[in-house]
C-alpha cells in the first residue's frame, strides 16, 4: 500500500530528555520533500513541545496532549476535548499533589495515580488515566492518540489505510491500532512491542531514521510481522473461521457458473468498503449493484 502518512510519537521514540534525534529530523525532511505528511502525536503541551523541538515548521501537524489537541504549524488549534476539569485542578491543589495543566491534559507523575483515581471517583468526573511510563495523563473519556491523529486525517483527507505509525509506550497503543502498519520501537514498551504490526529494531531514536529511510526506498508501507487487517472468507466444517489478510494480495476466484463466485468477491469487496479501503469494481453485467447500499460507494455509468 501507498506510504502518504508518518505518525510519530515524540518522547522516546524521536526524541531524548525533550530534544529531537537530528539524525530522525533530518529523515522526516526527505519524508516531507517525497510528499509523505509527518504527524507527531505526544503528549505534551503545545507550549512545552515548541519550546524543547524548537517551534513548530518541523512536522505538518501535531495531535498533542495525548489526542486531545490538535496544531497547524501556521498556528491553528482545534481542542478535541473539553479543557482540564477546574474542579479537579482546584481538589489536587488543595490535596498538595504536583501536577500541570494543558488546555485539556492534567499531568502529573504516575506515583500519584491512586490519590489521583481517588478524587476523580469522589467528584465523580467523567475523566480517564492514561499512563506514559514515569507519568499519568488525565483526560476526558474516548480521547486518545487515535482522536488527534483522526482529525489530522480528516482535516489532510488522507487514510489511516496509508499511515505508518511508530511509538514506545502505554499510550501509544490507540496510535498503532489506528494506522495501517503500528510498528514499537525495540527499546520501548514490552506490552506495545507484542501488539505492533512490526518492530523497529535498535537501541535508540536514530535506529528509527534507519528504518523510515528503508520505507523510502519503495514509497510503500514496510511489510508487517502479523496480520492484522483481514476479510472473512467463511468457516470451515468444523466451525473455524477462514480469513485473509488485506495487504498484498492478488486472487484468482475460480469456478464453475452458479457456484458463488460473484458472491464470494462481493462479500470481499463489502467488507473491505465498510473498512474505508478504497476499491474500483469493473462490473459489466450489473452484478455487484447492491454494493451501492453501503457508504461512501460511487456508481459511474449504468
Amino acid at each position: 500500500m501507498k506510504f502518504s502518512v508518518l505518525a510519530l510519537d515524540y518522547d522516546g521514540t524521536i526524541a531524548v530528555d525533550g530534544r529531537l534525534d537530528p539524525d530522525v529530523a533530518t529523515v522526516m525532511s526527505e519524508v516531507r520533500d517525497r510528499g509523505i505528511a509527518v504527524v507527531v502525536v505526544s503528549g505534551r503541551t503545545l507550549a512545552d513541545l515548541s519550546r524543547v523541538s524548537g517551534g513548530l515548521g518541523w512536522a505538518d501537524a501535531f495531535a498533542l496532549e495525548d489526542g486531545a489537541v490538535v496544531a497547524f504549524p501556521d498556528g491553528e488549534t482545534r481542542l478535541l476535548a473539553p479543557a482540564a476539569s477546574q474542579p479537579l485542578v482546584r481538589a489536587l491543589r488543595d490535596a498538595g499533589v504536583p501536577f500541570t495543566a494543558g488546555q485539556c491534559v492534567i499531568e502529573a507523575d504516575a506515583d500519584h495515580a491512586p490519590r489521583i483515581l481517588s478524587l476523580v471517583r469522589s467528584l465523580e468526573l467523567p475523566l480517564a488515566l492514561h499512563f506514559n511510563r514515569g507519568r499519568l495523563m488525565v483526560l476526558p473519556y474516548g480521547v486518545s492518540k487515535e482522536t488527534g491523529l483522526r482529525e489530522v486525517l480528516r482535516a489532510f483527507r488522507l487514510s489511516a489505510h496509508n499511515t505508518l505509525a511508530i511509538g514506545d509506550a502505554e499510550n501509544d497503543h490507540p496510535l498503532l491500532r489506528t494506522a495501517q502498519v503500528g510498528a514499537a520501537v525495540a527499546w520501548g514498551s514490552k506490552a506495545l512491542q507484542a501488539e505492533a504490526d512490526d518492530v523497529v529494531p535498535g537501541n535508540g531514536p536514530p535506529a528509527v531514521a534507519a528504518y523510515l529511510r528503508r520505507a523510502l526506498e519503495s514509497m510503500r508501507l514496510p511489510p508487517a510481522r502479523r496480520v492484522r487487517h483481514k476479510v472473512a472468507l467463511g468457516r470451515t466444517s468444523d466451525g473455524a473461521a477462514v480469513t485473509m489478510g488485506v495487504r498484498n494480495r492478488n486472487i484468482l476466484v475460480a469456478g464453475d457458473p452458479r457456484t458463488g463466485k460473484s458472491w464470494a468477491i462481493g462479500l470481499i469487496c463489502e467488507q473491505l468498503i465498510v473498512a474505508g479501503y478504497s476499491l474500483c469494481i469493473v462490473d459489466p453485467e450489473g452484478d455487484y449493484a447492491p454494493l451501492e447500499a453501503l457508504p461512501g460507494v460511487v456508481v459511474v455509468g449504468g
